[in-house]
């Protein structure tokens, strides 16, 4: 999963519109974030096995730190409250408008697990590494796992318009359908792009999307208007 990470961050625009939407775009991919660096330290591994599925190379045998439920719980608690009390602590917002910007981004990170688990083949610890590992293995399937993203991700922009107004100025018109477009053409791309040779250009393409994704994304978000909720 990759775009379809995303669907969650839109959505989420829908349950608390003032959430600044880099944070859960960041969020949804917070827990592949850590994971691309630590393979570039071998505290996590990852090797390319070629028609390992229809979709990617990626045999992802070690990332019991990032990719367990346990560990996901655990970096979930752990945004949720570096949110509520450090990053919103001086922020001009209501205290009942911080805790759902803070659930919301906590809630964020905790669903990079569920929407892996549709797609990864059985390599997603529940706790320990050494314990059961689980995975419905969309990946097999390519044309269904680009179905599956980008239906996800149409879902998810749909939630996500109907939570803001279109601003003044051309950014704020028609930005965020320009980047939309991108997105969708992104998840039916990716999966015929040459796969990296490295584990560094691996990690460094990976971290250079994300960021990429987030600026991007955050910024069109400020150009609209975040409908209040009623």
């Amino acid at each position: 999963m990759f775009i379809g990470h995303y669907s969650v961050s839109f959505a989420l625009k829908k349950a608390e519109p003032e959430t600044p939407l880099w944070t859960t775009l960041v969020g949804v991919q917070f827990v592949d974030i850590l994971f691309m660096t630590f393979i570039l330290f071998g505290w996590e591994k990852v090797r390319f096995v070629p028609g390992l599925t229809e979709t990617n190379p990626y045999e992802l045998y070690f990332m019991p730190y990032t990719h367990s439920l346990a560990a996901t719980i655990g970096w979930s608690i752990f945004v949720f409250f570096a949110f509520k009390y450090v990053i919103l602590r001086n922020k001009p917002y209501e205290e009942k408008t911080k805790n759902r910007i803070s659930l919301g981004i906590g809630l964020s990170v905790f669903s990079h697990y569920f929407a892996d688990l549709a797609m990864h083949t059985p390599d997603l610890p529940i706790f320990l590494d050494s314990g059961p590992k689980v995975g419905l293995g969309l990946w097999h399937y390519k044309w269904l796992s680009i179905f599956f993203e980008s239906a996800l991700t149409i879902l998810g922009l749909v939630l996500y318009f109907r939570a803001t107004s279109p601003g003044k100025d051309f950014a704020g018109k028609y930005g965020m359908q320009i980047f939309a477009v991108f997105l969708i053409v992104l998840a039916v791309l990716t999966p015929f792009l040459p796969p990296p040779q490295s584990i560094p250009e691996f990690s460094f393409e990976a971290l250079f999307g994300y960021l990429l994704i987030a600026t991007l994304g955050g910024w069109l978000d400020t150009k609209r208007i975040a409908k209040k909720k009623v």
